[in-house]
């Protein structure tokens, strides 16, 4: 076995010095720790910017970073470094409304400057704050072992450490040097990380130093995996950008979560459930957004008027609770009723009902096996939208109704045959994997998992979302469904969404085509459904039984 690679602690042995602002005075950095590394200046300089823009990788209290201005999309570079100041009062940009910053470091010059704003997940708990990235390469040609010295340094736009949001290390700068060895060869090059403390008398703390090591070990994974090959899987942010999603998200947390939390009654965890069907909720207004218009809740006129949406299997009935609230007019309805629903007021109680689905074009089977008609007493006749008897839902839904089938479980493959007769759009969530005769069933895919290239909203040609190999249960269930809905017509988009589980790819129909091949021919394909009919009845007489007979 591999040993680690060996992490040096600096103490009282400064590399950098930056100049004061009378360009005289060298002010010494606090060197924390050095490390060899394997990669070049220039993976360590794309390692960096990927640290820049994701430092949500780094800790759970970020939620992003947003670039406010980056010099290489600006023009002079020159003519914007002249006008900043590290002490002094610093001018705003235009168009970025944010102060910048910059640092003179003693055989350095700047090469490329970013200001990000982080957002915080919890913006009850922290404040938002601006941070300049600034990319600095060496003045002259080095002389001795290393060949070449690449800096990247972050400066706080705050004077005192207490200014600082808990998140952020507390102190002035944080510089990341890289040196380059001549000889080249294998894990002689070296990153180290040094602090610039806002006092100069000031100790480096135990959680500055846990910082520092979290960061150089995080460049010395993402470095690594840059030079053996690593490929970026999963995608996100396809269809919805992510700052509008976030965005949503953070609004409708400060909105929804504080009375659903205080008022759980689940054993289930209530922060795992709630939060996850927030980020859904944030997901689908913001799609919602784009099909219907942004004032498609009330439909004015010469838009397009929101048609309404049905969750499928909706369980603990929050995701319908926060679209009813911010006045999306639906429903939803499960097999069971939860104990939360009991929780909700009177609007989202009355929009939630407990039913099972049986579709309509199953009437064969249950006319077969007896359990449609007048005999059947209140079991009897099929009727409209709704449900025909009841508790029990026919799977017919009003033109265009906007279909939510998240971790539905048993109804995931039957949402894009339901879809496709009433012409709805939908988005499904996959979670265990069943056949449409309502058993468990691990399917067999023989799709492959190379994925057409997209264009980002970035700008870069990226590989579009991917959903691992096909010898997963879970990728297997997401193709199946996939093609079911693709045979029927639909354009499928994917979405990994950003929610808290390892079920997270989500399925969106919002386009559907003309197709060969009918719903019912793919009924007949995938086994027609056989046994569905039975299985649901027989849950819903065991629901209506009396209470003290039911185990």
């Amino acid at each position: 076995m591999k040993s680690p690679e060996p992490i040096n602690r600096f103490y009282n042995t400064p590399v950098l010095r930056h100049y004061g602002q009378n360009n005289r005075e060298e002010i010494p950095w606090k060197p924390v720790f050095e490390k060899p590394c394997s990669f070049p200046s220039q993976i360590f300089l794309e390692t960096m910017q990927d640290m820049i823009l994701n430092p949500n990788y780094n800790t759970s209290w970020i939620l992003r970073a947003d670039i406010l201005f980056d010099s290489h999309r600006a023009g002079n570079v020159a003519e914007e470094l002249a006008s900043c100041s590290l002490d002094g009062e610093a001018s705003s940009e235009p168009g970025t409304h944010v102060s910048a910053r910059h640092i003179e470091m003693r055989g350095f010059s700047a090469a490329r400057r970013l200001v990000r704003k982080f957002v915080p997940r919890n913006p009850e708990r922290d404040r938002t704050a601006n941070q300049t990235c600034i990319f600095f390469e060496e003045d002259s040609a080095p002389e001795g072992l290393w060949k070449k010295k690449t800096l990247v340094v972050y400066l706080a736009h705050v004077s005192a450490v207490e200014e600082l949001p808990y998140y952020l290390p507390a102190v002035k700068a944080v510089a990341f040097l890289h040196e380059e060895n001549v000889l080249e060869t294998e894990n002689q090059n070296k990153i180290s990380i040094h602090y610039l403390h806002f006092e100069p008398s000031a100790s480096l703390t135990t959680r500055l130093e846990r910082t520092a090591l979290r960061l150089i070990e995080r460049i010395i994974k993402v470095g690594n995996g840059a030079v053996n090959g690593y490929e970026k899987r999963v995608y996100h942010d396809i269809v919805i950008p992510r700052e509008r999603s976030q965005d949503t998200y953070l609004k409708l947390r400060l909105r929804h979560a504080p009375r659903l939390m205080a008022r759980w009654v689940e054993k289930t965890d209530p922060k795992k459930h709630v939060f996850e069907d927030i980020l859904i909720a944030a997901f689908l207004i913001e799609l919602w957004g784009d099909m219907y218009g942004p004032g498609a809740v009330a439909g004015p006129h010469g838009r397009v008027e929101f048609p309404g949406f049905v969750d499928i299997g909706c369980g603990n009935g929050v995701l319908v609770d926060i679209l009813l609230k911010e006045g999306y007019k639906g429903y939803g309805f499960d097999a069971r009723k939860r104990m939360t629903w009991s929780t909700f007021d009177k609007e989202t109680q009355e929009g939630l009902f407990e039913m099972v689905l049986i579709p309509w074009m199953l009437i064969d089977e249950m006319e077969e096996a007896g359990l449609v008609g007048e005999q059947e007493g209140r079991f009897g006749g099929f009727l409209s939208e709704g449900g025909s008897m009841p508790g029990i839902h026919d799977g017919k839904f009003g033109q265009g109704t906007f279909i939510i089938s998240n971790h539905a479980d048993e109804l995931t493959g039957w949402t894009p045959l339901l879809a496709k007769v009433a012409h709805s759009p939908f988005l499904i969530i996959p979670c265990c994997s069943h056949d449409l005769s309502g058993f468990k069933h691990r399917h067999k895919s023989t799709k492959t998992t190379n994925e057409p290239v997209v264009q980002s909203n970035v700008g870069k040609i990226e590989r579009a979302t991917r959903i691992g190999t096909v010898s997963s249960e879970y990728a297997s269930l997401v193709a199946w469904v996939t093609s079911i809905a693709e045979d029927v017509g639909y354009v499928v988009e994917r979405e990994v969404l950003r929610i808290p589980s390892t079920r997270n790819i989500g399925l969106i129909g919002r386009v559907c085509n003309d197709s060969e091949l009918s719903v019912e021919n793919i009924l007949e394909r995938e086994g027609g459904g056989i046994g569905w009919a039975q299985k649901a009845l027989a849950l819903r007489k065991t629901q209506l039984q009396p209470q003290k007979n039911r185990c």
